[in-house]
């Protein structure tokens, strides 16, 4: 696929800030293509990219909090992965390395130009683009470089449990401490769902259902924090 002169050196000034130069220069293209600019052009666009740089940017979060936080527990590792490879996080990246300026979107968009999530897609896309090109390690090196700019946000206080932060705020006001109460068990024990109430004195936050009875709690938990900061 040919490129104009302009073009062509704005992805070269991204290949190096990206720290990976393409073998296959058309996969970067199809990264930064947006549908609405494949429907007006003929040309592959990047959802099936976003496909595939969305498990391997899962992979290798998952990976690197798996072994950097031996101690927490399954819903704390998945909670944090989401706050760091959340649409928001994507977007931010993106907007640092200048992505949006090269994304091409179709006529209907360009007064207005690509949007947050639209970036973001790209980022997704741009990791599966890195994959297909030159295999699973240059992309891990690629997301690794992304998750560096989002050590800020990986402390253990920013992934408080919903116990702990429903506890913590029923605290700060002066409240009685949540408790939890089991109320129902349902199914065979290799797969049984437990219902549990939450309580704060004789008042009933909150009631849920889970897998075990910690699930069930922090589904509690996490109903009761929405209420009240809604």
């Amino acid at each position: 696929m040919k490129t104009d002169k302009g073009r062509e050196e704005l992805l070269r000034a991204f290949q190096k800030k990206l720290r990976y130069q393409f073998n296959n220069i058309d996969l970067l293209q199809e990264a930064l293509t947006h549908s609405s600019y494949a429907n007006e052009n003929g040309v592959k666009f990047n959802e099936r990219l976003e496909f595939l740089g969305d498990a391997v940017l899962e992979l290798v979060t998952s990976n690197r909090l798996f072994l950097s936080y031996p101690d927490y527990d399954e819903g704390q590792l998945t909670r944090l992965r989401a706050q760091m490879v959340c649409k928001n996080s994507l977007s931010l990246w993106a907007a640092e390395m200048g992505v949006k300026g090269l994304i091409r979107i179709g006529k209907s968009l360009v007064k207005s130009g690509p949007t947050d999530s639209i970036a973001a897609d790209c980022v997704e896309a741009l990791f599966g683009a890195i994959f297909m090109d030159g295999g699973f390690q240059k992309a891990a090196e690629a997301v690794s470089n992304f998750l560096q700019t989002k050590q800020e946000i990986s402390g253990a206080a920013v992934v408080k449990d919903p116990k702990t932060e429903l506890q913590e705020y029923f605290q700060r006001q002066g409240m009685d401490v949540p408790r939890y109460e089991m109320l129902e068990r349902v199914g065979p024990d290799h797969a049984s769902n437990f219902k549990v109430r939450l309580m704060t004195g004789d008042k009933i936050l909150a009631e849920a259902w889970g897998a075990s009875t910690k699930e069930a709690e922090f589904k509690a938990a996490e109903i009761a924090l929405k209420k009240i900061r809604e």
